[in-house]
């Protein structure tokens, strides 16, 4: 079995719109994720950099098409949230799945892995992922994608809110797989979650009644804490055992966190014997490193230890050459992490236990790159009757107990996510790590990872921060954590909203609030420290399409919807308007006066038109309505202009009525989310026609008027 290396980011789009997204993640960065996750997935054109205001622009309006939801630890999310997504928390569990589900129309991509949301999970890192495309036609995929589902609402009910994206991806989902029973094991792959069982029981039912182990391979940056060592089926070298064959070998690999990369000092091998050196050499034309631990000098050559574990002679001359010529250096003595009285019990009940170390810093095409090791990985070789076999887990978890060895809880296991695959030989931990470096027990010292304690979250005093973008208000408020909070500030922005030297009494509640581009957060302030909290948005649909409002007119509405500019142009337009600029060439040229019938219906036939894409999502189809450069916005318009008598009823009359008969007549394709858009069309026929009727219309002795009026009204019957 081969790995293959590649970008994170190159593995999420597919060659057609995405419909709906869910990401899960222990740390997040903003920035990261909507400059470069979110341009791929809903493949944006804008540069965010070098069009920031465009970008944006792009961004939102994808955003209301497609549904994205982000599912994050509390506690390790960065500030800067700029875009109205589903940014939803875990508080009361250590959040830790890393997992990526994309919709398409006739399948779902699917990817498990290591990798958390920010530059260094998706490049920065060594990581490990397992892409797979999901058939919503295939039985087993199906029911894959149904236990991902179950899994997902259970996380769902684990979240300090359960947001508004976050569902309609469900939905999406769900009415592609309307009959799938939940089975996480199919044929190919399964997949573990740690909010239904613990990850090891699980993988532990994948093997064969009959099994043997005789081999566990081990990868990971962090280990179980290291109490006393006793390896029994609470330790994670100890869980398999019950299995094992008393021949089996353990393979742990940790990270090598200080590798040096060119030679610093002189060194004599005699004083290096026992020790990891690094030989350089050229291979294929570029520089290339080995690592040895020299054993034994004998008159005329060396014995060496090779990277792999092999036992190797060199002659000396060659050796004491490269020394010369610093092409041979002692390494200094190698920084790794691992649980060092967990791994000397694993000694004294497995026939051999062999460390392997993974450099942070490789040659790629002959240049360091510093890939810090953030993969886990475990490989299982066994024997089950005269078949041998191996079982391979990648995914988040970390070789813990809480890991690995709990059920997801409160006070409990990790929230974690992997997904496990057979493979009909047997493999070992380098074979599928080649970069791995063997090393004797001798030749480094074990420590482990010490953490910073973290000061409390007052981030989590604040329940729900939601804007309705109807109301045009933001509504802040409370959880029990509130109720010792100190001083505090609450800001959006450089705007104050509210502030006082006790614990908030009542929620705080801003009307006339406007979601601006560069924040999409409130802020509490407490302490002289900052904890940004995510704005949640209760309907993307009826944001504006100006960050200022609804200032959109008539005309450019008719333009955009009748298929003579695009969405940019038609901002472009309004916000020259509002700023007090002189009208658009464009509307003069083409409408010259005033629009005439032929352009309305023009705009309501293409709308007409637009609803009957079979790949158009559910929110895109509501967009196209509902929006605020949708018919529901032109059709608002025209109705308002009554008011301001700018346009006769009569007019409006007519143009409602055509809009009614148009969308009316619409006959939507067969597809799975075809009886959700019909209701959306359905209720927003029932609102044209109310409106309709309230304008009073009044045919007198104008025979065409209410030979008009006849049509309409046999259309509508």
């Amino acid at each position: 079995m081969n790995i293959s290396s590649s970008r994170v980011l190159d593995q999420l789009p597919a060659e057609e719109p995405c419909i709906g997204a869910v990401f899960t993640s222990y740390s997040f960065d903003p920035a990261f994720f909507e400059d470069h996750v979110l341009r791929a997935v809903l493949r944006l054109t804008s540069d965010p950099v070098e069009q920031p205001e465009r970008y944006h622009h792009e961004a939102r309006r994808a955003l209301q098409e497609t549904p994205v939801a982000v599912i994050v630890d509390a506690a390790e999310r960065r500030p800067g949230r700029r875009l109205p997504f589903d940014l939803l928390e875990v508080s009361d569990t250590v959040f830790h799945p890393k997992s990526v589900l994309l919709l398409y129309r006739t399948f779902a991509r699917m990817l498990t892995g290591s990798g958390n949301l920010t530059s260094s999970g998706y490049g920065g890192n060594t990581e490990l992922f397992l892409q797979t495309d999901l058939s919503y036609s295939d039985t087993a995929d199906a029911s894959l994608l149904a236990a991902f589902d179950t899994h997902l609402g259970r996380i769902r009910t684990m979240a300090r809110q359960p947001g508004t994206q976050f569902d309609l991806v469900r939905a999406e989902m769900r009415r592609r797989i309307p009959n799938a029973p939940a089975d996480p094991v199919s044929p190919r792959l399964a997949f573990l979650d740690s909010t239904s069982a613990p990850i090891v029981e699980q993988l532990n039912a994948l093997l064969p009644q009959n099994v043997v182990i005789e081999s566990i391979g081990m990868l990971a940056p962090f280990y179980e804490r290291d109490d006393v060592g006793e390896l029994d089926s609470t330790s994670i070298f100890g869980a398999l055992l019950a299995h094992t064959d008393e021949k089996a070998v353990l393979d742990v690999g940790v990270a090598w966190d200080n590798p040096q990369m060119h030679a610093s000092n002189h060194s004599e091998l005699q004083e290096g014997l026992g020790r990891l050196w690094t030989w350089e050499a050229e291979q294929n034309g570029e520089r290339a490193l080995r690592h040895i631990v020299p054993q034994a000098l004998r008159p005329n050559s060396l014995d060496y230890i090779d990277e792999a574990g092999a036992s190797r002679r060199c002659p000396l001359d060659h050796a004491t050459s490269a020394i010369g010529q610093r092409k041979l250096w002692m390494q200094p003595p190698p920084v790794a992490f691992a649980p060092r009285n967990a791994i000397a019990a694993a000694a004294g009940r497995f026939a051999d236990v062999r460390m392997w170390l993974h450099p942070s810093t490789r040659l790629d095409d002959g240049r360091p790159q510093h890939r810090p090791l953030h993969a886990k990985l475990m490989v299982i070789g066994y024997r089950a009757g005269r078949d041998r076999e191996s079982l391979v887990m990648l995914g988040s978890p970390n070789m813990s107990r809480r890991a690995l060895l709990m059920k997801a809880g409160p006070a409990a296991g990790n929230v974690e996510v992997a997904v496990a695959f057979r493979l009909n030989t047997v493999v070992t931990l380098r074979e599928l790590v080649p970069e791995l470096v063997r090393i004797p027990s001798s030749a480094f010292e074990l420590s482990e990872r010490r953490f910073p304690e973290l000061g409390r979250n007052y981030g989590l005093a604040i329940d729900r921060a939601a804007h309705d973008p109807i109301e045009g208000s933001l509504t802040v408020t409370w959880s029990p954590e509130a109720a010792d909070l100190p001083a505090w500030r609450l800001t959006y922005g450089e705007t104050l909203l509210a502030s006082a030297s006790s614990p908030p009494a009542a929620p705080v509640v801003v009307s006339a609030f406007v979601l601006k581009p560069s924040t999409a957060e409130v802020v509490l302030h407490v302490d002289g420290r900052k904890f940004p909290v995510p704005i949640l948005v209760t309907d993307l649909v009826a944001l504006p399409a100006l960050p200022a409002g609804p200032a959109v007119g008539l005309d450019e509405l008719l333009m955009l919807l009748g298929r003579r500019i695009g969405a940019e142009r038609t901002i472009q337009i309004a916000a020259q308007r509002v700023d007090g600029e002189n009208a658009s060439p464009e509307l003069a040229a083409i409408f010259g006066d005033g629009f005439d019938p032929t352009d309305v219906f023009r705009a309501w036939w293409s709308v007409a038109e637009d609803l009957c894409d079979v790949s158009l999502s559910v929110q895109g189809f509501r967009l196209r309505l509902e929006g605020a450069l949708g018919a529901g916005a032109a059709w608002a318009c025209m109705l308002d202009a009554v008011k301001c008598r700018k346009l006769t009823s009569e007019e409006v009359w007519f143009y409602g009525s055509e809009l009614l008969r148009t969308l009316e007549a619409l006959t939507l394709p067969p597809a799975e989310d075809r009886a959700v858009k019909r209701g959306a069309l359905k209720t927003f026929c029932t609102r044209v026609r109310d409106s309709l009727e309230s304008l009073a219309i009044d045919a007198g002795a104008r025979t065409w008027l209410k030979k008009i009026e006849a049509f309409y009204s046999e259309a509508q019957a």
